[in-house]
């Protein structure tokens, strides 16, 4: 796709696409999150209902404000295309709503039907990304066409033959089960909001400091070198979520499975770190033409902070599983107010994208490896975690010794 759009037309999909996610990560108040963990069939079913009640209110409350205020919105923003801010509320309501049912399948153990509707998805948005150029005259992005298509194809797949009506609850039932887990909206979703903003913030920093075509090297960078990665962190850490919802209270079988998860999760991610660490500037001219040059240096700077994320990503669930979600909201605290304040030092002092993404980077590796090892805490220790964490660290140190 990167020799049929330009970085600029990527730029303004992952505008889009960060401005969404905030919102999804608030939508459903968090409660889809409960599902997994409910041991109660009907309360889980309910909680299904519920998110997706929230999300509905929540994303028509987004389409009437983009309504009254797009063109404000959009000149913040620096899009030229006030119009296609209405995709924002169309991709919340679509993922909010798939994300919660796909939740409930995976409280079922349909790991296939997860499966499938993940390919399905991204076959269906990036096929029409990429017959966009030829079969449409639309004046509009085909990166963000093709991304509401793939969301769409997500959820009436996801939702096909769902065996309960989601219609067919009460009023007292959804009071019931929000009032039960009310500690999610407390303390998940400001955490998940800020999560959301730390992994967010380069793309609003950059397009901020160095406009949209820097945005749009980063957002590709972040596209072929982490993604393919995320999606199989996604799928390893639903079924982690599953598995220790049920065993939390046996803490020897939780530690064998998550030190083998971590063993696996380590394993996959040698080679792509070597050959992306290295060659990541040289592989994406080779693959995507000379005007991605810089797309590449973003990859060899920024690889390593990516695969601390594939690691520990899969962990996150142990924060609900164990009700730890007022450490889960002090990280995302720390972790937010870090990466930005290294972000604007570095535009600061050096006006320069790489050396904020460096920065950016650095942070972002020492808390996520210090996050895992606290994770392997609460459900058995590993001293491959300590391993990860002191190589960090020296990493860190040498770094920091070679820029001064």
């Amino acid at each position: 796709m990167g020799r049929i759009y330009d970085p600029e037309q990527f730029g303004e999909l992952e505008v889009l696409l960060k401005i969404s996610a905030v919102f999804i990560a608030i939508a459903g108040f968090r409660y889809e999150m409960a599902i997994v963990v409910e041991n109660e069939a009907r309360k889980a079913r309910d909680l299904t209902r519920l998110s997706i009640f929230l999300n509905s209110i929540i994303s028509s409350i987004l389409l009437i404000l983009i309504l009254l205020f797009r063109q404000q919105f959009s000149h913040w923003l620096g899009i030229t295309n006030h119009n296609i801010l209405f995709v924002i509320p169309l991709i919340v309501w679509l993922s909010g709503c798939a994300e919660a049912i796909i939740l409930w399948r995976n409280r079922e153990k349909k790991y296939r039907t997860i499966s499938v509707n993940r390919i399905a998805t991204s076959a269906s948005a990036t096929g029409y990304k990429l017959s966009h150029p030829f079969i449409a005259s639309i004046p509009i992005n085909g990166l963000v066409l093709g991304q509401v298509i793939g969301q769409l194809v997500a959820l009436v797949h996801i939702a096909y033959k769902l065996p309960f009506n989601l219609f067919r609850t009460t009023k007292k039932r959804l009071k019931e089960v929000a009032q039960l887990y009310k500690s999610f909206p407390i303390y998940s979703m400001p955490s998940g909001l800020l999560n959301l903003l730390a992994t967010s913030m380069p793309v609003f920093l950059i397009s901020y400091y160095a406009g949209q075509k820097a945005t749009g090297y980063f957002a590709y960078a972040f596209k072929l070198s982490y993604l393919p990665l995320g999606m199989i962190a996604l799928a390893m850490g639903q079924v982690l979520f599953e598995r220790l919802s049920r065993m939390k209270d046996d803490r020897t079988e939780t530690a064998e499975i998550s030190q083998n998860l971590l063993k696996l999760l380590v394993g996959i991610s040698v080679i792509p770190a070597i050959v992306l660490f290295f060659w990541g500037e040289e592989l994406m001219v080779w693959a995507m033409g000379s005007k991605w040059k810089i797309a590449g240096v973003y990859v060899e700077n920024t690889i390593l902070f990516y695969i601390a994320m594939f690691v520990s990503n899969p962990f996150f669930c142990t924060f609900d599983v164990y009700k730890k979600l007022d450490k889960e909201l002090l990280f995302n605290i720390v972790f937010i107010a870090a990466s930005t304040l290294s972000m604007i030092l570095a535009y600061h002092y050096y006006q320069s994208t790489l050396i904020a993404l460096q920065w950016y980077s650095l942070v972002g590796i020492l808390l996520r490896i210090g996050i895992l090892h606290y994770f392997f805490g609460l459900v058995g220790r590993h001293k491959l975690t300590i391993l990860l964490l002191v190589t960090a660290i020296a990493g860190c140190i040498y770094y920091i010794l070679q820029f001064q």
